[in-house]
């Protein structure tokens, strides 16, 4: 049985990929397929990595005859899965084969689960590293149930947000059952994916219609960036720009800002995943209010994050005027960005309330399965999860 498909698109970033997926066809575990959806230009690197790996685990679909969006890549990889879970990663990212372990502990605790989700690592390559960068890693391991009532709150109405909602489960970096995704085909539109923004549209279905969620506290994977990732646009305002056109340009339905909702896409994460959520609500009559206040600090929040100056005055002057022909001028009572990066004060290493800070030149580690090998001899045993909770 193949409890697990793990899918993996990628368009011209082949090494990447290649790299996730040799790192999982180490593990010995016969239960859990790879899928990569190759939209590249020249198909022959990928082609020539399955050749010579010849393992029954490993899928390749190759380019389609003319190049995909990214939805469109995302989309074609559903029927092709045989899992009866199904995991999403980018191509710079790792996630752990014994993960299959996790759901099916999950699943004899909690029968009716059909999304689960796991703590967060974070990695960046070394073509993309700053010249000395901290990363954190949750250090805590418990396996609980989560709230519905308690995630839509988190979702739709901003509660508890950093920059972007607390809401972890989704097919991106988490994992949900096969019927929940025919679920959400047949409930939403026929498809699986249908806004650019495919893992905040998936979590918001996926909220809607799963049953019962489970969290293990323990990173199973790890959220990777290299120079060629969307994810570089958080740290570069030119980079940002480009690859936010590119993906208006793949999907341009549900990216336009309007009076009801004037955050162009291009101000920041926040705005982005905020276009996805609107879009979601709008096209299917969800019509709430409450979460507006919540949405505003989660913008400060993103005006925050900036380490430079001159790009966080900016973020804030274009963040205050959308907010203000939003909600007008008594709205930015709840819009207080501080600027708070200090340059001078050196960044912390240790451990923190659960939270291990590291230096991310630590082991000399050269890609996101590497990094994952190196945190998996510190955090808890998957193997002894069954153990403990007995």
């Amino acid at each position: 049985m193949t409890r697990l498909s793990i899918c993996i698109p990628t368009r011209n970033r082949q090494r990447y990929a290649i790299d996730a997926a040799r790192h999982m066809l180490k593990s010995e575990r016969d239960d859990f397929e790879i899928v990569i959806a190759d939209n590249s230009d020249d198909a022959s690197e990928i082609a020539a990595f399955s050749d010579k790996a010849n393992d029954d685990r490993l899928k390749i679909l190759p380019p389609a005859d003319r190049p995909l969006s990214m939805r469109e890549n995302w989309e074609r990889i559903i029927p092709e899965t045989r899992g009866e879970w199904i995991t999403f990663i980018g191509d710079d990212d790792y996630v752990d084969p014994d993960l299959c372990e996790v759901i099916r502990l999950a699943c004899e605790r909690v029968p009716t689960v059909d999304a689960i989700s796991w703590g967060r690592a974070y990695y960046s390559w070394p073509d993309a590293r700053a010249p000395r960068e901290i990363t954190t890693l949750p250090t805590s391991s418990h396996l609980r149930g989560l709230d519905k009532k308690d995630l839509m709150k988190r979702m739709f109405f901003w509660d508890q947000a950093t920059d972007r909602p607390t809401c972890p489960f989704g097919v991106y970096h988490g994992t949900i059952r096969r019927s929940l995704f025919e679920q959400i085909q047949e409930t939403f539109s026929g498809c699986y994916f249908e806004h650019g923004n495919l893992d905040y549209d998936n979590i918001c279905k996926t909220v809607m219609l799963a049953r019962a969620f489970v969290l293990w506290e323990r990173p199973m994977s790890v959220f990777g960036t290299c120079i060629a990732s969307n994810t570089m646009g958080l740290r570069d305002p030119k980079i940002s720009r480009e690859r936010t056109r590119i993906v208006i340009e793949d999907e341009p339905d549900g990216f336009e800002t309007s009076p009801e909702f004037p955050f162009s896409p291009y101000l920041g994460i926040t705005a982005a995943i905020g276009h996805a959520i609107e879009h979601f609500k709008r096209k299917y009559g969800i019509d709430i209010s409450g979460w507006e206040e919540n949405f505003i600090k989660a913008c400060a929040k993103d005006c925050e994050t900036q380490t430079d100056r001159k790009l966080f005055d900016e973020h804030k002057a274009a963040y205050a005027k959308a907010i203000a022909e939003w909600r007008g001028q008594a709205a930015l009572k709840a819009f207080k960005p501080e600027y708070k990066y200090r340059a001078d004060i050196p960044r912390f290493v240790g451990l923190h309330e659960d939270t291990l800070y590291i230096d991310m030149d630590m082991g000399e580690t050269r890609s996101a399965g590497e990094y994952y090998e190196m945190i998996d001899a510190m955090l808890f045993p998957v193997n002894l999860l069954e153990s403990r909770l007995a």
